[in-house]
């Protein structure tokens, strides 16, 4: 049974069904030589860019935009926008982004 503190958190999962809302799609789950789960990937591409989020762990979590090219890059100096932090915090970030990013 939850305890009074642990049904007051807020459930990461909810973040991630966001995503999908937002159009973004679940990329097939990235599994190691064991099959034990490493990553989850959710892509949105649109325009002329790629918008990635990747989880690692509830509290490990990497997002960018990127420029839509044959392929995708996620280096610093191909992402016109990108952050980590926890899916919260990280997913927040992403969902607030203007659908183009402004470039002067």
């Amino acid at each position: 049974m939850l305890s009074s503190d642990e049904a007051d958190e807020p459930d990461p999962s909810m973040w991630l069904r966001q995503l999908v809302l937002r159009g973004f799609q679940l990329m097939p789950p990235v599994r190691d030589g064991s099959g034990e789960l490493e990553a989850l990937i959710y892509v949105r591409p649109h325009g002329d860019v790629i918008d990635i989020v990747e989880v690692l762990a509830e509290d490990h979590v990497r997002a960018a935009r990127v420029p839509r090219r044959g392929e995708i890059r996620t280096d610093d100096s191909a992402a016109y926008w990108r952050v980590a932090g926890g899916v919260i915090e990280v997913v927040d970030q992403v969902l607030a982004l203007p659908e183009s990013l402004i470039r002067v």
